[in-house]
């Protein structure tokens, strides 16, 4: 008895001692990573939210053994039908993603990196996510020439550092403005493109979405928005060069590539916002622009139906749109998101996308360096829509 006793104790010591050293190593990697102090609180409001959904689901298990099977089949639809959808050049991902997804955005862009051969040259506003760090290093070390912009404010992050220490050479925007593109241009010939920030927030919790664009002409047109910015360091647009082709048709759809602020993105918006014949839908992580919301409001009145998600922290600012647009007739909705919705997108007629780096705000349009890309395409545009009603069926 006494023996079972001591291993009980020993045990229940052993228990103890797990129990404080874990999370003790999980904070130390954490910060390690560049996380900060409101990340770790969000994990741990996670977990504990994760552990009561696990119980619910095990209760339901217990209930109809069956209802596991059907939950596995959606599952498996979803990431094929809705997270990763290619429409001829252009494949289109979305997050956030389980971090063991065979089919997750951070694997696509993952893969995207690993197969380039030649030069990868990448804009990313914040580079944490150790997976990529990990990727461009790699191809650094076999030979790949590459290159990465980025924003000073964020230039202390561990994937940015890295980097650095790796021998790549990194050119940071040292203004107040923000570098605010993600994109990156694989071999000269692949684009990616985006909301979507290269950290654990903008792949695994954050609403996002992302293109992979082969078509030689955009990777022209992003290889020159880079170049001014890592060769002669002309961020925001200042004495830019011409770097926007004119519209592209591919056999599957028209595109149309836009530079902030040089390109005029949103007198650009506006003037498809007035095309609207039947509906408008947008994801909106900062809507504060008056001209791009009295566009849409004009389409109200002429019978097109206006609907909208905002980021519910955005939207308390006094500056947002959302409360003016529902004045105006438009359907307007809070994300649920514990962490954000960081979309920027408008869908419309069912028929064409505006998405990419842009948040719909002055700041964007005439400081910060952007990029926005428009697809007329039915295909794409579903799929948009259907990551739209999912938000709003969350609500």
């Amino acid at each position: 008895m006494r023996k079972f006793l001591r291993r009980i104790k020993n045990l229940f010591l052993v228990l103890l001692f797990l129990a404080i050293v874990l999370p003790l190593v999980y904070i130390i990697w954490h910060f390690y990573n560049g996380g900060t102090i409101r990340e770790l609180f969000d994990d741990a409001k996670q977990a504990q939210s994760q552990a009561e959904a696990l119980y619910e689901r095990l209760d339901e298990i217990r209930e109809n053994p069956d209802s596991i099977l059907n939950e596995i089949k959606e599952t498996v639809n979803t990431g094929i039908n809705r997270r990763v959808v290619t429409e001829g050049p252009v494949t289109v991902c979305f997050a956030p993603t389980s971090r063991t997804s065979p089919w997750g955005i951070d694997d696509a862009l993952v893969s995207l990196i690993q197969n380039a051969t030649q030069s990868i040259d990448a804009a990313f506003y914040e580079l944490q996510l150790p997976s990529v760090a990990d990727a461009l290093i790699a191809r650094k070390e076999a030979g790949v020439a590459v290159r990465i912009v980025s924003d000073s404010d964020y230039q202390n992050r561990v994937g940015v550092q890295r980097c650095m220490a790796a021998g790549i050479e990194v050119v940071f925007d040292e203004r107040n403005a923000f570098m605010h593109n993600k994109f990156c241009v694989i071999d000269n010939r692949v684009v990616w493109t985006g909301s979507t920030n290269i950290t654990e927030n903008g792949m695994y919790r954050n609403n996002n979405n992302a293109l992979q664009i082969e078509i030689p002409e955009v990777a022209k047109a992003y290889s020159g928005e880079f170049e001014e910015m890592f060769l002669h360091g002309q961020f925001g647009g200042a004495s830019s060069t011409d770097n926007t082709p004119p519209a592209l048709a591919t056999d599957e759809m028209g595109l149309e590539i836009y530079f902030a602020p040089e390109d005029n993105v949103g007198d650009e918006i506006i003037a498809e916002l007035e095309q609207a014949t039947t509906s408008i839908d947008f994801m909106a992580f900062a809507f504060t622009s008056r001209p791009i919301a009295e566009a849409m409001a004009k389409r109200i009145k002429s019978g097109v139906t206006v609907r909208g998600v905002f980021e519910s922290r955005n939207a308390s600012n006094q500056y947002s749109r959302d409360e003016w647009l529902e004045e105006k007739g438009a359907k307007v909705y809070l994300d649920t998101n514990t962490y954000t919705m960081h979309h920027k997108c408008i869908i419309i007629d069912n028929k064409t996308v505006i998405t990419g780096s842009y948040n719909f705000s002055a700041s964007a349009d005439t400081k910060n360096d952007e990029n926005v890309i428009i697809l007329h395409s039915d295909v794409l545009a579903a799929v948009y829509t259907d990551e739209f009603e999912g938000l709003i069926a969350a609500e």
